[in-house]
């Protein structure tokens, strides 16, 4: 009998699951499917499988061939399960104008499979591993072609990959459905076709409230308080290479690996962290804030490799993402309007204030505090006979201080957070990046007071900010990093 119309005609499991571990629906009405899967494990296989579909026979179908193909499969293998697999599985001979159909509904079966592995991981019901498996890494994907290519050379060293996206929150005020930055749906389906198209498993783990409350939250205090905070640093330091860690006990990896320009050694038993060989695509500088304990079970494949390579393997592994451009905004804020975001935020923002010069002489008009980091040239809208800078920011009488560029000036810095990855000599000489990207000015160390570590640069460097990144090298090996508290000249 046709494939198609046998699960059409006599649908199997097509009900609700009592006992359900987890839910997953995906599709409308509007599309043409609806359909709601129910999952429960036995140990790491799916024990049970049920469906419900609306909308259109194609849903029917696929419902009834996934819910059934699932069955005693383990999640690894449910996981890895593509369209293209569902579609070849119920392709009619007797009714090819079902074929467009078929593959939409194919399409959001998959979808609804992944959302109840999804909410199975958010509930606690997804199959604890008992034992790390050596040979098994899990590898974070964002949906770009860097961790694309990260995940391909983990596949082609012979590891048993498992593809993992995080959900993260994202401004709804301005979250475009099909873009395509970090973490959005339509990336966290591009992730899952890379992996689709090596027949590798992925999941999706839903941590937007932690995100929120972790980088998000941070981001806006920081702003609040005049400060110019590093989301990048925060969110990987305090939220998701831990979240990382902790997936990967659950799932039972013993290693995870990222799309990161950034390399790993030792030194006797210590892992250290080092730049890129790619000097400009070098990503160490966002990952000091990572606790040292975890480096030792981190890799990342791109660390010895350029971005051309990148692109190149990309191409010549016909990967979904090859052609995939690079976001450059803040990952949560897809409009990369901050002052709206904040205004929103925290539902209004200090309105005009003053903008004077050192000596506290008004020299115009600023629209809000919030609008102004340091360093800062355009937008003060002041007529001057020099260019004026912004040179600092008093966030209690929502001014802003200007001056000249000499003004900028600073040769002495204190960091907080500090963390370190090795210690540090007061005698020696040590490369300072205050930003990414920018170049490294030579520097010495010595304590400070709360706490704070003291930079003494070797030369002057322009527009420092309060809440951006410091962070040392010796010679390519991160040797600590903090956050910008202090600076003078």
């Amino acid at each position: 009998m046709d494939p198609f119309l046998e699960h059409l005609n006599n649908p199997r499991n097509a009900e609700e699951l009592s006992g359900a571990h987890a839910t997953g629906e995906a599709g409308s009405m509007d599309c043409g499917a609806l359909i709601r899967l129910f999952v429960r494990f036995d140990e790491e296989r799916i024990g049970k499988a049920r469906f419900q579909a609306a909308g259109s026979g194609a849903a029917v179908a696929t419902g009834s061939y996934l819910s059934s193909m699932i069955e005693g499969l383990s999640w690894r293998e449910a996981a890895a399960v593509a369209p293209s697999r569902v579609e070849a599985g119920l392709a009619s001979t007797t009714l090819p104008d079902v074929r467009d159909k078929l593959s939409t509904a194919a399409g959001i079966a998959i979808e609804a499979l992944h959302a109840a592995l999804e909410d199975a991981l958010r509930n606690g019901n997804f199959p604890h591993a008992g034992q790390k498996d050596e040979d098994s890494v899990l590898v974070a994907m964002s949906g770009g072609v860097d961790s694309s290519v990260a995940c391909l050379l983990e596949h082609r060293s012979g590891r048993r990959v498992i593809g993992v996206t995080m959900r993260l929150w994202s401004d709804p005020a301005c979250a475009a459905p099909d873009s395509a930055g970090c973490c959005s749906p339509q990336a966290i389906r591009d992730a899952r076709a890379v992996c689709h198209s090596q027949g590798l498993p992925h999941l999706t783990i839903d941590l937007r409230e932690e995100f929120e409350n972790v980088v998000v939250d941070d981001f806006v205090r920081e702003y609040q308080a005049g400060r110019t905070p590093n989301p990048c640093t925060r969110c990987n330091g305090s939220f998701r290479f831990p979240e990382l860690a902790r997936l990967a006990e659950i799932l039972g990896a013993s290693r995870v690996a990222t799309g990161h320009y950034a390399r790993l050694a030792r030194r006797g038993s210590t892992p250290l962290l080092l730049r890129g060989v790619d000097s400009a695509k070098d990503q160490s500088y966002v990952l000091w804030d990572i606790e040292q304990r975890l480096l030792k079970n981190l890799e990342f494949p791109l660390g010895g490799m350029t971005k051309q390579e990148t692109r190149r393997l990309a191409r010549e592994a016909s990967l979904p993402t090859q052609a995939r451009e690079e976001s450059q905004e803040v990952c949560f804020i897809p409009d990369n309007d901050h002052r709206r975001f904040l205004g929103d935020r925290v539902g209004g923002l200090p309105g005009e204030g003053d903008i004077v010069d050192e000596a506290g002489n008004r020299l115009g008009v600023h629209s809000g505090f919030i609008g102004y980091t340091i360093g800062q040239r355009r937008g003060l809208g002041i007529s001057a006979p020099e260019p004026l800078y912004v040179l600092d920011i008093d966030p209690e009488s929502n001014t802003v201080i200007a001056g000249g560029r000499d003004r900028l000036a600073v040769s002495m810095i204190e960091i907080d957070e500090v963390n370190f990855f090795s210690s540090l000599d007061e005698a020696e000489s040590y490369s300072v990046q205050l930003r990414y990207n920018s170049v490294p000015v030579k520097g010495q160390v010595s304590p400070a007071a709360e706490g704070r570590l003291r930079l003494i640069l070797s030369e002057a460097v322009y527009g420092v900010a309060p809440g951006q990144s410091a962070v040392i090298y010796a010679g390519d090996t991160v040797a600590a990093g903090g956050v910008i508290r202090v600076s003078e000249k």
